[in-house]
């Protein structure tokens, strides 16, 4: 102890009297002025470095990753943070997914500094890849400490719908309780989870997260964005060589590595294209109001009106260019010469206003009648460029065919075609410059004016004209009308439905009835992973009731991964064509009380999900159908 009391001595000595101290700076000028700056040296210990790599899979180019690897080892962080989607993944094959991870774990192998792991929905697709996961990383969501600055590192892969579980929630609220006094906090997931409904689980970590410094960081969506949010930034990075349109840096669509320097004021972050550096906010709202516009008008909307007959002989083409901005928008369109139809004015210069819409007009004409079908397509080119000092070089590009013959319109805006009483029918586009004809039940065309209302089913027909008597295509619609179903009697309702279990391959959903359940039981969710006895190849049918609050004309909706099918009252609601991120819907009336429901469901091969939507008629919004109002 002496000893030890001794030697604290002389070191405390050593750096009073300068000596045993090496001063990091020296310089031979005397003079009171000084060649520099008098600002200190950017190298306080407790300020550090590191990266964040992207979206590497979903459409995976190679070389991409790999050249981010290498510049990452040239800058040096102290370590790398991932924010998922690493390995191309949707497999349960376990040799592939190990063929897939050495692939990848070869490139991150080259880093100089550690690199830490986080899933996406490509690197734990479904059970069998979780498992894997957890073998070679252990933990699929975890936090730690680095000058203390707090990481927490979230799984949003951890149920069929892109969600935290509450297993995992009361982790992250419990890392937070016990990690208070940190100066920052960093929160990464793969999902951007906090545009999603999550059940209010996120919403929780946010209240948490009140009143102390964080950073939110995500990927996934392929696009960069920053955005402020209770008063905190939010970032949804772009990648690092996944799939991407490349259209550039106001669009969001870059390959990056960001790079964040921890400073005693909070995080300082860069964007590092791996062709150049980007300010941490070069896509954010202010970008993305003007992108969109860009985008928009870059899926060059357009309609051909042709005159009347089999054969073509005349027509004008109509492009929609929509500029809801206060920049003034720039407009390019250039035709290709045709070798059957003259284009009248085959280059085109104008600008759009600021909050205006305009409308480009080419006339088309034959020396003599064409059949339709020999006809070539036009091929334009195109571009839409910003007259903004602030972003000089914000353009979209682009190339375009449009096949001659009159368009077919796909204006009719109502999602469903049944109705109970009465119903209006909309017909909406931009093309205010035309006039819009219709029919009801195949009477004479009218001069369509104002939406119209029906009370009867019937058959509605429209189409546009112009000044030249040209015409697009007709576009019909068969309006139904229903009537509300009555309830049924229940005596003793009971939480869940019951479900039945089956196994096969089937491309489209088959007769269940005629077919033998593997097992049978009570689903308390459509969690619909947890009740399957394997990844790929099986079917659900749940059966029971729907309560209802009051009489209502409901419309539903399935988002469903692979196929789905819902029966009310042994009428088929909604079935499975067309199934996308936005469903397929259907609408019925129904009495207040209980109604029979059935549910069938099958997942092919890759992911599970299942989840219902429902509104009342005229309702903007739709709602999350809550198991609660299901019973057996």
């Amino acid at each position: 102890m002496r000893n030890k009391l001794i030697f604290l001595v002389i070191v405390a000595a050593l750096l009073l009297s300068g000596c045993g101290h090496r001063k990091p700076f020296k310089s031979d000028v005397t003079t009171v002025k000084k060649p520099w700056t008098n600002l200190t040296f950017n190298n306080d210990p407790e300020n550090f470095q590191f990266a964040i790599v992207s979206d590497r899979n979903g459409g995976c180019r190679p070389g991409v990753f790999e050249d981010a690897v290498r510049k990452l080892n040239l800058m040096q962080p102290e370590f790398v943070l991932s924010v998922g989607d690493l390995i191309a993944g949707y497999t349960t094959d376990t040799a592939q997914i190990a063929k897939q991870w050495a692939e990848v774990n070869h490139t991150i192998s080259g880093l100089k500094m550690p690199f830490f792991y986080l899933p996406g929905n490509h690197d734990i697709t479904n059970k069998v890849m979780e498992k894997e996961w957890e073998k070679m990383y252990g933990s699929r969501y975890y936090s730690f400490n680095y000058k203390n600055v707090l990481f927490v590192i979230l799984d949003s892969n951890d149920d069929d719908d892109f969600n935290l579980t509450r297993k995992q929630t009361d982790f992250a609220l419990k890392t937070l309780k016990d990690n208070e006094k940190v100066r920052w906090t960093f929160v990464l997931m793969h999902h951007p989870i906090w545009t999603y409904k999550t059940d209010g689980r996120f919403e929780e970590i946010e209240s948490a997260l009140k009143g102390r410094k964080y950073t939110v960081i995500a990927g996934h969506e392929h696009h960069y964005h920053q955005a402020e949010k209770n008063g905190s930034n939010y970032y949804i990075l772009a990648t690092s060589g996944a799939g991407s349109s490349l259209r550039g840096n106001y669009f969001g669509e870059f390959d990056h590595i960001s790079w964040i320097t921890m400073s005693d004021n909070g995080p300082v972050m860069a964007n590092l294209r791996l062709d150049g550096i980007l300010p941490h906010d070069i896509s954010n709202d202010k970008t993305e109001a003007l992108a969109k516009p860009l985008i928009e008008n870059g899926a060059f909307k357009n309609v051909l009106l042709c005159n009347k007959g089999e054969k073509f002989t005349n027509g004008t083409l109509y492009i929609s260019v929509h500029n809801p901005t206060k920049s003034k928008l720039k407009i390019a369109v250039n035709f290709f010469h045709h070798h059957q139809i003259e284009i009248k004015t085959p280059v085109i210069l104008l600008e759009a206003e600021p909050e205006s819409r305009q409308f480009v007009e080419i006339q088309l004409v034959s020396a003599k009648p064409l059949d339709y079908g020999a006809i070539d397509p036009l091929l334009i080119d195109w571009q839409f460029k910003y007259d903004n000092p602030d972003y000089k070089e914000f353009a979209l590009t682009g190339r375009s065919q449009v096949e001659v013959k009159p368009t077919q319109p796909a204006f009719i805006d109502k999602e469903i075609n049944l109705f109970l009483d009465k119903t209006t029918i909309p017909f909406n586009h931009p093309y205010t410059n035309l006039t819009t004809w219709y029919s009801l039940n195949n009477s004479s065309d009218v001069k369509y004016l104002k939406p119209i209302e029906i009370s009867q089913t019937g058959k509605l027909s429209f189409y546009l004209k112009n000044g030249r008597n040209e015409i697009t295509a007709s576009e019909s619609r068969t309006i139904e009308k229903t009537s509300f179903l009555k309830a049924s009697e229940v005596a003793t309702p009971n939480a869940g439905l019951e479900y039945s279990y089956f196994e096969g391959e089937w491309t489209e959903i088959p007769d269940f009835t005629k077919m033998e359940a593997k097992s049978k039981s009570i689903a308390k969710d459509f969690m619909v992973t947890g009740l399957s006895k394997r990844h790929d190849y099986w079917g659900l049918v749940f059966t029971g009731y729907l309560s209802v609050p009051e009489d209502q004309f409901y419309l539903f909706r399935i988002r469903a991964d692979y196929k789905c099918n819902l029966y009310i009252d042994n009428q088929l609601v909604v079935y499975d064509r067309n199934l996308t991120n936005k469903g397929s819907q259907g609408a019925i009336g129904l009495k207040k009380g209980f109604h029979t429901v059935r549910i069938e469901y099958i997942n092919g091969k890759g992911d599970a999900r299942l989840r219902f939507d429902s509104k009342k008629a005229g309702n903007e919004g739709w709602e999350s159908t809550e198991f609660k109002n299901f019973f057996h």
